[in-house]
């Protein structure tokens, strides 16, 4: 099979198709300001008046005479244009931090963003920030988070499958699926259902970067742990590192924490060892470590809470305090959450929300789907998932990395907005890397066969066989992502629904 020139300078590859997606998104998201006089530039919402102090409405009023918007230039209207929706709050929050109750229902991380960019412009320039440069530098933020992410996801993936066989020292072929399914799956992430979401400034493109470095940091620590436990001094420093990571993704959006169950795992079966007396110095080690490091995930978030709390029940200003502050567990998050967003088990299952779920259905059949095909595979005597062999695969390691994708899934079913699916899926590497191998199964005849082919007591069938063939599921959802991206760069650029 002929390689594909991208493969030759991947790195390249990925910005330019990056760079050609960012700015059509960004072109439909432009030219929506100019498609409804009616109520453009400012969408049908005049809340991003707030954040970009353009002007008001009277000043925006379209005047047909003349046939333009006055007052009001191209750059502008792209500022205009990417303030919709959860930006204007996550906007407000990174310039003022968090002013009201409700607003502690968003991540407070690009706060610390702002912060720090008006700290060193503050040895270069002593004159204001202006709003319109808040928001392009939080967008610039979001680019660059999402480019990173991308990459990370090339090499998690590449980690994942493709190894070095050390006995020969061969490594896989270059236009083998190995080296082939890594671009792909980086390709599909920024080409991701999330799409205008990953280039305004929302927390989804940073929470992804610092999630998938997480996971490619967590995946290495383990990939170099041999079964007994036994392990270098560096896969510690790894394993804390991503702990680090995944932390400081929940200041950025509060499921981060779910990635903690990952230390969980790691947790269990140190522990597991040391009482069964095999490597007990190493153990012993890679316990203390997994449990620091699940205890970084959670830290951010606890402290939040903490925050939240001596915000709004120790100060003796209030008379009343807020009824979460009496619960025995008082979670200001999870109060706001109930209270102003209907978060909740349950509670968006509404025949009015039946069109949002239908909206949400195929990105939860890819998440579902993938890991269904995950789960398949964790044991003998499937060899394959979809054009990847699975000999040199830590099984139980694609087995960890899934269950926070399950988990999340499962959670947008029963008690999140479900429709937000499409931009919380942005942070799982996991989906994308198995819609690349079944993409890659479904174009390419000639894939690699495994080396040996089990046979199966139950269905007589090879490992190869008894794996999941059919992988045309993947064109109809890719081809959905990319033509709902379109339509959601419209929407979003005229501050019309769903968000």
């Amino acid at each position: 099979m002929a390689v594909p020139a991208p493969l030759d300078h991947p790195a390249k590859s990925l910005c330019a198709i990056y760079a050609l997606r960012t700015l059509s998104v960004l072109l439909l998201a432009w030219i929506t300001t100019y498609l409804f006089p009616s109520f453009s530039p400012l969408g049908y919402d005049t809340s991003s008046t707030h954040i970009t102090r353009l002007g008001n409405t009277r000043f925006f009023e379209y005047d047909a005479s003349n046939d333009h918007q006055q007052g009001i230039g191209s750059v502008e209207r792209l500022v205009t244009a990417l303030t919709r929706w959860d930006a204007i709050y996550f906007a407000s929050i990174a310039k003022h931090g968090y002013r009201w109750e409700q607003e502690w229902a968003f991540g407070i991380g690009q706060s610390y963003l702002l912060q720090g960019y008006k700290f060193i412009r503050a040895f270069i320039s002593s004159s204001d920030i202006s709003p319109s440069s808040e928001i392009f530098f939080l967008s610039i933020c979001s680019c660059i988070a999402h480019l990173v992410s991308a990459i990370t996801l090339f090499h998690l993936t590449a980690l994942l499958f493709q190894t070095t066989d050390r006995s020969k020292g061969r490594s896989p072929t270059r236009g083998s699926p190995a080296n082939i399914v890594p671009f792909v799956a980086a390709t599909l992430h920024i080409l991701s259902p999330a799409g205008i979401f990953l280039i305004a400034p929302y927390n989804e493109s940073i929470f992804s970067a610092l999630s998938f470095l997480g996971y490619y940091l967590y995946s290495y620590a383990i990939k170099n742990t041999a079964i007994d436990g036994k392990h270098e001094w560096w896969n510690e420093i790894f394993l804390l590192l991503s702990g680090l990571f995944f932390g400081i993704s929940c200041l950025f959006r509060s499921n981060g924490v779910i990635n903690g169950i990952l230390f969980v795992f790691e947790v269990s079966q140190s522990a597991w060892r040391l009482v069964s007396g095999i490597n007990p110095f190493a153990n012993l080690r890679l316990f203390i470590a997994s449990g620091v490091s699940g205890a970084l995930v959670s830290i951010p978030f606890l402290w939040r809470q903490y925050a939240g709390w001596l915000e709004y029940c120790i100060p003796e200003e209030y008379s009343v305090k807020r009824e979460w502050c009496n619960k025995t567990l008082p979670s200001i998050y999870s109060y706001v959450q109930s209270q102003y967003w209907g978060v909740g088990f349950m509670k968006y299952w509404t025949a009015g929300n039946i069109p949002l779920f239908l909206l949400a259905a195929p990105m939860l059949f890819v998440l579902l789907r993938t890991s269904s095909d995950i789960l398949k595979i964790t044991a003998p005597p499937v060899n394959r998932l979809y054009s990847l062999s699975l000999n040199e695969a830590n099984r139980d390691l694609l087995f960890r990395l899934t269950v926070p994708q399950l988990l999340l899934a499962t959670m947008a079913i029963t008690n999140y907005h479900v429709q937000i699916i499409t931009r919380l899926s942005s942070g799982l590497p996991m989906w994308y890397v198995v819609t690349a191998a079944a993409l890659i199964q479904t174009t390419t005849a000639d894939t690699e066969v495994s080396e040996s082919k089990d046979t199966s007591s139950e269905s007589g069938k090879t490992g190869d066989e008894t794996d999941n063939t059919d992988a045309s599921w993947c064109r109809p959802a890719i081809h959905f992502f990319l033509g709902y991206q379109v339509v959601q760069a419209v929407l979003y650029g005229g501050f019309l629904p769903p968000a």
